[in-house]
């Protein structure tokens, strides 16, 4: 049998890089389901399915917003600095010399954006990667590759406790859309690089009893993981209940008659 040889990508060194920073966090994780049926139905009534990863990471940031705590960041000196901006890290699958390769596009501001505002950047990144920042520090990531392994893991365990380069360089918050890059159920635990990491799994269908009647539903899996260092137990259960309110409600989906869906429940 036949087997082929070749290169691994350089773009791939980043990524075992990032691995290897990211077993020096203390994190703690969290899977959950929400029903997303009334927000998903509402999508699909704009014309917008595609607009739902937008809608998922309008409504982390405005979960985080609620308490900025959750994505705080420890300095070099101890002391914690939080962000009253979200600024969403969400990976973004390119292609890089013939190979696919996911970087971090950042969404600025996040939490004070519509969905609609998101879901054009997303895709207009997605169209034409130059448009990110990130891709055009191809350059930079070269040069760190010719550090020591040993340095370059050090360099990236060490960005968290930079708050204002992690800020810059990756966000403040990280969203990793699996649906972006497959279909069907399941949850996915992802690096621990932010204080705050979401991983937004598949959809799953199952037959439940709903205001008295046995209808399908759709439950989005999520999983959740935060740096126990910073966030304590309760402050990451009050996000993921803010968090499920959001997502259940259809915050900021457009209805027909235009008010927006934050000020009215879907479900």
């Amino acid at each position: 049998m036949g087997a082929q040889v070749r290169a691994v990508p350089w773009v791939r060194q980043l990524v075992i890089d990032s691995g290897r920073a990211a077993r020096r966090r203390h994190a703690i994780h969290g899977l959950f389901e929400v029903d997303v049926t009334s927000a998903r139905a509402a999508l699909r009534r704009d014309e917008a399915a595609q607009r739902f990863t937008a809608f998922v990471i309008h409504c982390v940031a405005a979960a985080v917003a609620a308490d900025p705590g959750v994505q705080a960041y420890r300095n070099l000196r101890g002391r914690e600095v939080v962000f009253d901006q979200v600024d969403v890290g969400l990976p973004v699958e390119v292609e890089i010399d013939g190979a696919p390769f996911a970087f971090t596009h950042v969404l600025r501001d996040a939490a004070r954006r519509t969905i609609v505002d998101l879901h054009q950047e997303i895709h207009a990144v997605k169209t034409d990667p130059r448009l990110s920042p990130s891709v055009h520090k191809a350059p930079w990531a070269h040069a760190y590759l010719l550090l020591p392994g040993f340095v370059r893991v050090a360099l990236l365990g060490a960005l968290h406790r930079l708050p204002r380069r992690q800020q810059a360089l990756a966000g403040t918050v990280g969203v990793t859309a699996v649906g972006m890059f497959g279909a069907g159920a399941g949850w996915g635990i992802a690096f621990q690089l932010h204080t705050l990491s979401v991983v937004v799994g598949g959809i799953a269908r199952r037959p439940v009893f709903f205001q008295g009647v046995l209808v399908e539903r759709e439950f989005l899996q999520l999983t959740i993981s935060v740096d126990h260092d910073i966030v304590d137990g309760a402050p990451a259960a009050r996000f993921i209940a803010r968090l499920r309110e959001l997502l259940q409600t259809g915050d900021g989906i457009p209805v027909p008659d235009s008010t927006p869906v934050h000020s009215r429940r879907l479900v």
